[in-house]
């Protein structure tokens, strides 16, 4: 099965709050909060590029308080 890795800003403050909602999200293997550029770090498995999309656009970006996403699908060489 596929995986991506999310990285998300979120509202100083509330980044506990949100990585409780994106644990909630069926598809999510890990979520842990991060220091540096960005405040949270998902790995997440997917079947179809669709429900990527639809996990990230529908689920995770309508979460309050979350400011912007950035999606990593890596790639085996």
């Amino acid at each position: 099965m596929p995986k991506a890795y999310i990285l998300i800003n979120c509202e100083s403050g509330y980044e506990s709050l949100v990585a409780k909602s994106i644990k909630s999200i069926d598809n999510v293997l890990t979520c842990s909060i991060v220091y540096g550029v960005y405040d949270i770090l998902i790995e997440i498995i997917y079947d179809t590029l669709k429900q990527l999309e639809y996990i990230i656009k529908k689920r995770i970006r309508k979460i309050s308080k979350i400011q912007s996403t950035m999606t990593l699908i890596p790639f085996e060489f």
